[in-house]
């Protein structure tokens, strides 16, 4: 788990659900509509249940496009995650950090809002997502607030993924928060988040890594103990969400985060 997801699931534990009384039918009724939207529109939806730490993901042929169902027809999974990690572990690793950013920022931005107003906006970007023959295509992302708690909380979210119009190559994600109402358009600006992603000994240790140092050199070079090294190399892969220390050096590279 990284540690924006960390952020994020303090958000949801601040809105105290448990205490409340909800109507889990609703997260049926929902995943149903999600269902009739995706068949019109081919792409992919995923409901999220903030109270209970699951979410359903419902997709057509956009789960064949990007690998993570091979039959045809319609595709309904219900996972014990508020994460549709099948998709997040698709993303290119600097867009999901960035995607991760403007989550967090989004949904501390709604749930400072009066409740009649926390459905009438929502987080807007375009991300790579690995297909099913391997490379990255563009798909454009929405998410938002579905449905409130009897008291006004945030409870039930909901997440787009669909196919850009364009496969052309743009830099970053292009996040914006919007508002329906309105038609308002705020730009997000992720530069001054994403600096502070890693502390500043774990950019040291990360530098000294794309150097190929290894731990117990940089021990004795930064003076510190190996398990102190180690310790802020698992911190590095949980942040940027990869796998190991070169995909950490590509995804903290390309953020520009030395």
């Amino acid at each position: 788990m990284d540690v924006l997801r960390k952020e994020l699931n303090n958000i949801y534990r601040r809105q105290e659900l448990d205490s409340e009384t909800l109507d889990r039918l609703e997260m049926r009724q929902c995943a149903e509509m999600a269902a009739t939207c995706v068949t019109l529109d081919d792409d992919c939806r995923v409901i999220t249940d903030a109270s209970a730490d699951r979410c359903i993901i419902v997709a057509n042929s956009f789960a064949r496009l990007i690998g993570i169902r091979d039959e045809s027809g319609m595709m309904v999974a219900e996972v014990d995650s508020s994460d549709e990690d099948a998709i997040y572990v698709r993303l290119h690793p600097e867009d999901l950090v960035d995607k991760r950013m403007l989550e967090y920022e989004f949904f501390k931005f709604t749930d400072a809002l009066p409740p009649e107003r926390k459905t009438s906006y929502k987080a807007s970007c375009r991300i790579r997502i690995k297909g099913a023959s391997g490379r990255y295509i563009h798909c454009d992302n929405t998410t938002q607030v579905l449905r409130l708690s009897p008291r006004g909380k945030i409870w039930l979210i909901l997440c787009c993924y669909k196919l850009s119009a364009t496969q052309e190559e743009t830099p970053g994600i292009n996040p914006h928060i919007i508002n329906t109402v309105t038609g308002e358009i705020a730009d997000i600006q992720l530069s001054e988040q994403r600096s502070h992603l890693l502390t500043s000994r774990e950019k040291e240790v990360l530098t000294l890594i794309r150097q190929g140092k290894p731990s117990k050199q940089i021990a004795d070079i930064l003076g510190i103990s190996i398990n102190t090294v180690n310790r802020h190399r698992q911190n590095i892969l949980e942040k940027l969400s990869v796998g190991n220390s070169m995909e950490a050096v590509m995804a903290a590279t390309a953020m520009k985060l030395f």
